[in-house]
């Protein structure tokens, strides 16, 4: 019997940057996912990580995700049809495409283009969400986290969903 292939899960740097901030990187790579970041991420924009760094990341567990030419020529074209987007954007979203997974970001205008492009995109409250389902960290470590993220004035978390998730936080 073969084995299944685990899903892919494609990181922006948004949501590798949110959960270094709250310590949350390893709890999320103890999930039953692939989790890549694209090579010009790591080079390039990873800017703050707190205790990790890109090359730690890798060393823990993150898989660096590469384009081909025409896949990276790809990137270049949405990048000039979605300027609203970095060229690292697209090159994340393009990498999701190519390896038909999941794209995990907290960026709004990403997360609508690659939705409307018909990529399974998730968000840092999905991974918080997995987390508690597989147990990876404790309840009181992600109601810690949650909270964190939510009184940063740098991450944007939709309210609604947020409460929903902190009740069930507070339950299990």
């Amino acid at each position: 019997m073969a084995m299944s292939r685990l899903k892919i899960v494609v990181s922006d740097s948004s949501v590798v940057m949110d959960l270094a901030k709250v310590r949350l990187i390893e709890p999320v790579l103890q999930l039953p996912f692939e989790f890549m970041i694209p090579d010009v991420i790591l080079a390039l924009e990873l800017l703050d990580l707190g205790a990790y760094t890109a090359k730690g990341l890798l060393d823990l567990g993150f898989v660096q995700g590469e384009l081909d030419g025409g896949d990276s020529r790809q990137a270049r074209d949405y990048f000039a049809k979605n300027r609203r987007l970095s060229l690292n954007d697209c090159f994340a979203w393009r990498l999701a495409e190519v390896h038909r997974a999941i794209l995990m970001t907290g960026d709004a205008n990403l997360r609508t283009v690659a939705t409307a492009a018909k990529v399974e995109v998730r968000g840092i409250l999905w991974a918080v969400e997995m987390m508690l389902k597989h147990k990876t960290s404790p309840v009181a470590a992600l109601a810690k986290a949650l909270d964190h993220l939510g009184s940063d004035p740098l991450v944007r978390l939709p309210p609604a969903e947020t409460q929903a998730l902190r009740d069930r936080l507070k339950m299990g």
